[in-house]
């Protein structure tokens, strides 16, 4: 039954990644070739199998360990970090409504949290709010040191990362999402496929952050 549950919400999850990935490419948002509902680009089923796999594994193994409201709110953290990776990977565009959406999510799952279970609630709201004012600081902080190299829209996606994760797991997607951003750079340096004033999409190796940071912790 574990099993059943874990690839039907890799299934919605994925599912609700398609569909906005459709829904802003027909709306001219994103450049990617449409015809129905067959998007020619191949980082876009790319994304979406890893999305599903990783989905299917992490609800399997990790997320059924957890509370119904961090279970749910992974869910949502998955998915939308799914479309701001592909946004991030083909225009370095971290949009601002699906920013706004995936805090409305949060805030409306504590929410009905409080009203349900206010203890845990509320113990849920401290905990998110600490790992969001956390994690915004530490890329504030970096946005300012480097001149506004790192873009303002990773800054709000850091903030909103802290409060879907909590303060217990948000260090480690920092940390690994780090990591893998620092050696794909050096690799794609080594092989002179990128200079340092090169810009490297930094939200899909937060996304890989986010993964891994729910497989291990």
């Amino acid at each position: 039954m574990r099993y059943i549950c874990a690839v039907f919400e890799g299934l919605i999850v994925t599912i609700a990644f398609y569909g906005i990935i459709y829904y802003l490419s027909k709306k001219g948002k994103l450049n990617i070739p449409c015809d129905g509902f067959w998007m020619q680009k191949r980082s876009v089923w790319i994304w979406g199998l890893v999305t599903f796999c990783c989905t299917c594994g992490i609800s399997a193994f990790r997320w059924i360990e957890m509370p119904i409201a961090l279970h749910v709110l992974s869910l949502f953290l998955v998915g939308g970090m799914a479309v701001l990776a592909e946004t991030d990977f083909l225009q370095h565009w971290v949009p601002n409504r699906m920013l706004a959406g995936m805090l409305m999510l949060w805030a409306l799952v504590v929410g009905v949290t409080i009203i349900s279970d206010t203890q845990y609630g509320m113990e849920l709201l401290g905990r998110g709010l600490i790992g969001g004012i956390a994690s915004g600081l530490i890329f504030l902080l970096c946005y300012i040191l480097s001149k506004r190299q790192l873009g303002a829209g990773d800054v709000k996606l850091a903030f909103i990362m802290g409060l879907y994760m909590t303060g217990q797991r948000i260090m480690g997607g920092i940390v690994y999402g780090t990591l893998l951003c620092f050696l794909y750079s050096i690799i794609q340096l080594v092989r002179k496929k990128l200079t340092v004033k090169d810009q490297v999409p930094l939200v899909p190796f937060l996304y890989g952050g986010v993964l891994i940071t729910y497989f291990i912790l």
